[in-house]
Order: C-alpha cells, then structure tokens, then sequence
C-alpha cells in the first residue's frame, strides 16, 4: 500500500519501542552582533525547530533489521511522525480530544485554550500540537502553568516556539500524545548492530522537527 507523507505512526514510531530514552530540544538559528559602545543585538535567521535524540533499546534481530530498512527508506528528506513515548502530561490527567485553540496574542507567543476538563492542570514543561495550513504540524511547549475554569476554558498561557502564521483559533490541539514531525538527516541514523544469539543493539536516531 502507498504511503503519504509525513509516514503514519503505524510506519516506524510504533516499532520504536523500547526506547532506552528521548531528548528533545529546541535549535534556534540566530545570530549575535555588537559594537563598539557595548550594544548588542540578535537577528533569528529561521524559525527555531525541535530536535529529538532517541536512544533505541535492544530488540530481536528481525524487529531490529525493519527498523534499519525503514529509516533507510526515509532518506533524508522524507518524514514521519513521531510521539514520544516518553511522555506524559504532568498532571496524570488526560485532555481528551475536544481541546481547540481559542484565541491568540498578537506576538504569536500566548494562547488560549478550550474544551479542556474542567479544572485541567497544565504545568509549564507540558507539550502539544497541532495542524495547520498544507498539512504542516506545529510542536510546542508550555512555559507557565495554567488550570482551565469551570467550563474547560484557560486564560492566555505562555508557549515555545511562537506559533507559526498558518495557526489560527479554532483547530483541534493534541495533549495526551503530542506529534511532531521528524526527519532523519544525513550522518543521524545509528543502524542495529547484531550479535550472537539473535539480539539486535545500539540503534538511535537524531531526527530534525520538519514543520
């Protein structure tokens, strides 16, 4: 069957596990100048993507082997779709899928949110993600904590990285199993090494956040 990307979590993220472990942090493209009287400033050259270092557990040698031709088929620049299973909100608690977007601050930096469970606790460190035009996927970071009212709604709530132009108020937001799109670059794929007695080890993958 044909796939479309970015490939579905059924593809690879699903074979992933288990993962010894998973660090995600954000790459900002920026540069630094001064001058002579001490002033300094920064000029952002992209926006900033995520970069997910995962670190894959020992497997048997089949599991491992598709692992390997599947990462390979990627190439550099084709992507897939990948939940951290790492992950959980800090709360326990689980969101739902009725949470939508509700408004957004001019600087792209806040937002609010609806739909929520009332009184849903979000704790700063908390993640999520949403779609927006072309199909893109947006991946982000609560900075500050919140908890929703009554009727599921939170007031405006500090994010990382800005939201992307394409995101508007109203598309659906993903709590519990946040997804963001990676690809694998060249040079960032350690493929399974087998050994004796059927074991496949010491696989990882640095994927790059693929808007």
């Amino acid at each position: 069957m044909a796939l479309t990307e970015p490939y579905p979590l059924a593809f690879l993220n699903d074979m992933l596990a288990p993962i010894a472990d998973c660090q995600l942090s954000l790459v900002r493209y920026e540069e630094q100048s001064g001058s002579r009287s001490g002033q300094f400033w920064t000029a952002q050259l992209a926006p900033p993507l995520w970069q997910a270092a995962i670190t894959l557990g020992p497997r048997r040698w089949e599991e491992g082997r598709e692992i390997n031709a599947k990462v390979t088929a990627l190439g550099t620049m084709k992507s897939f779709l990948f939940a951290d299973p790492c992950y959980a909100p800090a709360s326990g608690a689980t969101a739902g899928g009725s949470v939508v977007i509700g408004t957004i601050a001019t600087n792209r930096t806040m937002l609010s949110l609806i739909g929520l469970p009332a009184g849903y606790r979000i704790t700063a460190g908390d993640r999520f993600s949403t779609t927006h035009s072309g199909g893109r996927y947006y991946f982000g970071e609560f900075v500050e904590s919140i908890t929703a009212n009554g009727s599921g709604v939170t007031g405006q709530v500090a994010i990382e990285p800005p939201l992307p132009q394409g995101v508007v108020s109203g598309p659906n937001v993903r709590l519990d199993r946040p997804l963001i799109r990676l690809r694998v670059p060249q040079g960032s794929f350690t493929s399974f090494t087998f050994t004796p007695g059927g074991l496949a080890t010491g696989g990882s993958i640095i994927g790059m956040q693929k808007p």
